[in-house]
């Protein structure tokens, strides 16, 4: 038989939910408590982490109601828009992780980074990626973007989330620091790849970031 008190009660009732807690003098407190606060409570002590997945999934975890999704977009020649041009430039991209994270029904949180691999495991460096709209940490400048629906939250793979970002038009906000041969504006890069018809993006032009995809994690889990 379990000697120890509990250190707090849920009562349900027909019309609601109780918590009684024991006091230092022996008696109690109690009080209503909303049944869904409760459920999210409960919810977050569990935790599930896939680890990596393929092929462009790379990894999946759940904690609670907060839901993590990275994705892999391998290296290719991609067509985007910069504010300004009225033809799409063909441009080589490295390879791209993207992370999106929601808190049950809260607006996703989203980082992009640049990688030189595929990753296989989460101590995997990461770049700063070439692209203008991106921030320094990592998150994404929308904008007046249309969001991606909320059947594509509900999937693990982030496939129209990467059709919302790479089909909008790039401007000019946050172009620096996304290119060691053209630290001051990324477009002149992007302008010299597509006039030259490049086929892969240097690797040696990426910039570092600093931290790995786990200290990463640990950091946007932070924050949320």
């Amino acid at each position: 038989m379990i000697q120890t008190p509990p250190s707090l009660t849920l009562s349900f009732y027909p019309f609601g939910v109780i918590m009684r807690r024991p006091t230092e003098n022996g008696g109690f407190t109690e009080f209503p408590v909303d049944p869904a606060q409760v459920a999210s409570a409960l919810a977050a002590r569990t935790v599930l982490d896939t680890g990596i997945l393929d092929p462009n999934t790379i990894c999946l975890r759940v904690e609670g109601v907060r839901r993590t999704v990275i994705g892999y977009r391998p290296p290719q020649r991609t067509a985007i828009f910069i504010d300004g041009s009225d033809a799409p430039f063909r441009v080589p991209l490295p390879g791209l992780l993207m992370i999106r994270m929601t808190t049950g029904n809260d607006h996703p949180k989203y980082g992009i980074f640049a990688v030189k691999e595929r990753p296989t495991a989460l101590d995997i460096p990461l770049y700063v990626p070439p692209l203008p709209n991106i921030y320094a940490e990592g998150a994404v400048c929308w904008g007046s973007v249309t969001k991606v629906s909320a059947e594509a939250l509900a999937r693990n793979d982030l496939a129209e989330d990467w059709r919302m970002f790479l089909g909008s038009t790039f401007t000019a906000h946050s172009v620096s620091g996304k290119s060691k041969s053209e630290p001051g504006d990324i477009r002149k890069k992007l302008t010299e790849l597509d006039a030259r018809k490049a086929r892969t993006y240097p690797k040696r032009d990426l910039v570092p970031f600093k931290g790995t995809l786990a200290d990463l994690l640990e950091k946007f889990s932070e924050r949320m």
